[in-house]
């Protein structure tokens, strides 16, 4: 595609330009960036992590996204947060834990980039189906088309589908094709 913005690498999925930036950003930089906005898994610095090239849970990259819908605040994720007895007396509660992360300046940032990506990038597919909120995401493919998946959110609500096989066969979609479809029914739904 020859000299392209980040906003188009992006927005497009174009790894050589995205592989490109990163290293010129520095890699150590990447990886640190990850593991601020909540990423846990161990991640190798080598130019292909700002592709997604590196195991990381569905949950993680929900944590990673949320501190980006939340302008850089990054939470503690929670499954419950408290239990009642029928009187509705308190149990057990677990508070939620905050941590300004990135700056609020920086979330913006990314979270214009990442509506592009929507609007004219590999999930404008969920606009074509219907899905007509604002919302900010990143589609993904492993090389071997063995996952895809999609993370996304509107200004409340965030989710993650992820569609591949345990046991590592080939699916043969790409995020747009198998993760973006679910997330879109469910967006528009909930």
């Amino acid at each position: 595609y020859g000299i392209v913005t980040f906003r188009e690498a992006l927005e497009r999925s174009l790894n050589a330009a995205t592989a490109r930036i990163a290293r010129e950003v520095g890699i150590k930089k990447v990886r640190d960036m990850a593991y601020r906005l909540g990423i846990q898994s161990p991640l190798p610095p080598v130019p292909s992590l700002a592709l997604g090239a590196v195991e990381v849970t569905p949950l993680e990259i929900a944590r990673a996204f949320s501190t980006l819908a939340n302008n850089g605040v990054r939470t503690n994720l929670l499954a419950v947060k408290h239990v009642a007895n029928q009187r509705g007396q308190a149990l057990e509660k677990r508070d939620i834990q905050v941590k300004k992360v990135i700056t609020p300046r920086s979330a913006f940032i990314m979270n214009d980039l990442l509506k592009g990506v929507l609007d004219r990038g590999t999930a404008r597919g969920a606009r074509r189906r219907g899905f007509d909120r604002p919302a900010a995401g990143k589609t993904g493919t492993t090389n071997d088309t063995r996952d895809a998946w999609f993370a996304g959110y509107t200004p409340d609500l965030l989710a993650v589908v992820w569609v591949g096989f345990d046991q590592q066969s080939e699916l043969g979609l790409t995020g747009s094709q198998a993760a973006l479809p679910i997330w879109t029914d469910f967006m528009k739904e909930a």
